[in-house]
């Protein structure tokens, strides 16, 4: 056998060795909430509770469409939770993230996914007669969470433009050739998980170095 023939089968072998350790990290990580088959209840105070699938407050908790409460045991008396003490929350089935208002989380993966819709205040001035006007907006913001860090960003054609050129060339040539791309921006977070699941490691490159401005 040659020194070429040699050089080959030496690549080959390190590259089925480095597919073969994604797999095997993965694997060892049956507490990921993304590898679970039954989700348990409760407040997730924090990211890891989330991603452990592990939260916190299990019992006595309530949520009405908007608020989260606890009960006591005792008195039978409802305490509103604070907002900013909660990450999130599970009802058993569903999973749902805090950011102005309690959302469901629709992809969990690399990449999870929810979207928000709300109303912001837009400040408008007005010349006749000179004036400062408050006027409500509708929003519909696309927000994803990066798994191996926690970190939320606003999903935007830019950033997943990032996301791509990092870590899914291939794919990024099918975005870059989408007509509406700002309409399918969780379609292609979606085709990413799929594709990208061996980058679910803490080893992995992140979002964390390579972009800040959509940080929410």
């Amino acid at each position: 056998m040659n020194r070429f023939s040699l050089s080959i089968l030496l690549l080959l072998s390190i590259h089925e060795t480095f597919a073969q350790s994604a797999i095997d990290s993965l694997s060892d990580h049956n507490d990921y909430i993304l590898n679970t088959v039954e989700y348990n209840k409760g407040i997730y105070k924090t990211f890891e509770e989330f991603k452990f699938n592990n939260p916190s407050i299990s019992n006595n908790f309530s949520f009405d469409g908007k608020r989260l409460w606890l009960t006591d045991s005792n008195s039978g008396k409802n305490q509103k939770v604070k907002k900013r003490e909660v990450w999130g929350f599970c009802d058993g089935s569903r999973i749902f993230v805090r950011r102005n208002k309690y959302n469901e989380l629709l992809t969990k993966g690399r990449y999870c996914y929810f979207f928000e819709k709300g109303m912001r205040i837009v400040t408008v001035v007005s010349y006749f007669p000179p004036m400062i006007l408050p006027i409500p907006v509708p929003y519909k913001d696309e927000l994803i969470i990066n798994y191996n860090n926690g970190k939320m960003y606003l999903l935007s054609k830019r950033l997943m433009k990032k996301i791509l050129q990092t870590d899914d060339p291939e794919l990024l040539k099918a975005f870059l050739n989408e007509p509406q791309k700002g309409k399918k921006l969780h379609q292609y977070i979606l085709k990413y998980n799929e594709r990208n699941v061996q980058r679910l490691s803490n080893n992995s490159k992140s979002l964390n170095n390579i972009i800040q401005l959509n940080k929410v």
